[in-house]
């Protein structure tokens, strides 16, 4: 799915595209939006050739179009691929209906978008919800960011950063991408609030009326998910503003044509700098371990956000982020059945034989978590296995991790990559 969100709590942003009615534009909103563009050209270094066309749609116009987009373009196969990811990782339950929830999410939350495939550029108005003379300065946050989208497709192509079969294939690589264009994007709006505050510091009580009284979120959506959706664009932030300080903006255009291709990379700049990418991990397929029933929905990495993210459904945050801090590459597989019962064998490797330790002493935590007061554990010569509901077997190094159904399946997969 080809889409920019920028997704709103408090001051932070959700981008998204859509189709919408173009409504008149009163003179003195023209130019306000003139001179935002002709900013933030000043500001990136960069000039619009080809125009692109503003919208005003409503509320109610964009969630329509978010309930199309998301029912048509994400099918049932695609939303239960990813949802078989979430549930194995642990950040959502298997049987999330995971559509409503990004309807839910996105429909409430978008505050304006850009579409690479149009070229729109839409600002959804706060408050009342009428387009009026002016962009009040949240709204105007907005723009810059949505337009600095529009300066980065025309410079770059978007349709490289998201969306690509091989981004889709690997979770991992594809938020390292989105967090190279979001975290642009978001350094640009940020500088233009700062420069705005600085001339206005009163502005500042706007901001704050705007956020309370923007659209809350639906209850009901888990934190992981929110980490998920909010990354690409906080530690994006991060890791561009890393660029800029090392060589300005030619940093972050050269950036585009060498992507960050880890999340790790994303979470520790000098990581990027060196060239240090993942390195590669040999795994065995299972599937005759499992039985014909099963299916290999995914054969990917994990990287070091999914990974705090697996962690932390089962131990503290500070934990689960030193955990996975030193991960040096792994491989992750995700079986399911028709029944979207599940197994999955993850294989980290490490930077140092200290990152594999601190690593080895979470993840015996998290198994004693895994199957808390009711359950069993196993130790074997080569195996430590935690049994609960299913089974997760942990090899005695913590370099082949297992869960399946039964206490049988787990521990073979694990053998399996033991040769």
């Amino acid at each position: 799915m080809r889409k920019w969100m920028v997704w709103f709590v408090v001051l932070l942003l959700v981008t998204g595209s859509a189709a919408a009615q173009e409504d008149a534009i009163d003179p003195r909103l023209q130019e306000q939006m003139d001179g935002l563009e002709a900013w933030t050209e000043e500001q990136r270094g960069m000039t619009l050739e080809t125009p692109i066309t503003r919208q005003f749609p409503t509320r109610d116009e964009v969630q329509a179009y978010i309930t199309d987009v998301y029912e048509t373009q994400l099918t049932p196969e695609l939303a239960r691929q990813s949802l078989v990811f979430y549930a194995a990782v642990g950040m959502l339950p298997v049987e999330t209906d995971l559509i409503e929830m990004f309807i839910n999410v996105m429909g409430s939350q978008v505050a304006g978008f850009y579409d690479p495939e149009t070229r729109e550029m839409n600002v959804i108005p706060l408050g009342d919800g009428e387009t009026g003379s002016r962009l009040a300065l949240l709204e105007q946050v907005i723009y810059v960011h949505e337009y600095t989208h529009a300066l980065q497709d025309e410079a770059f192509d978007l349709d490289n950063f998201v969306g690509t079969e091989e981004l889709m294939a690997h979770p991992d690589r594809a938020v390292a991408a989105l967090s190279l264009v979001e975290g642009d994007a978001t350094l640009v709006m940020t500088t233009y609030l700062q420069a705005y505050l600085n001339e206005n510091p009163l502005a500042a009580i706007s901001v704050l009326t705007q956020s309370l009284t923007s659209t809350p979120l639906p209850e009901g959506i888990p934190d992981s998910l929110l980490r998920e959706l909010m990354f690409s664009y906080e530690a994006g932030l991060r890791f561009v503003s890393a660029l800029y300080l090392e060589g300005g903006w030619e940093a972050v255009n050269t950036a585009f044509a060498n992507p960050p291709t880890t999340t790790e990379q994303i979470l520790h700049p000098d990581k990027y700098f060196a060239g240090e990418g993942a390195q590669s991990v040999n795994v065995t397929v299972v599937s005759d371990i499992l039985g014909d029933e099963w299916e290999l929905l995914w054969d990917t990495s994990l990287g070091e956000f999914y990974l705090t993210e697996h962690l932390r459904s089962r131990l503290e945050s500070d934990v689960a982020r030193e955990a996975a801090a030193g991960w040096g590459g792994d491989a992750f597989q995700v079986y399911a059945t028709a029944e979207n019962e599940l197994a999955w064998l993850l294989m980290p490797v490490w930077d140092s034989t200290v990152d594999a330790q601190e690593f080895a002493a979470a993840y015996t935590q998290f198994g004693d978590n895994f199957i808390g007061a009711d359950g069993d554990t196993l130790f074997g010569d080569q195996m430590v296995c935690y049994i609960a509901a299913a089974a997760l077997c942990v090899s005695s190094d913590y370099d082949i991790i297992a869960y399946a159904p039964t206490l049988e399946q787990a521990a073979a997969m694990v053998e399996a990559q033991m040769g």
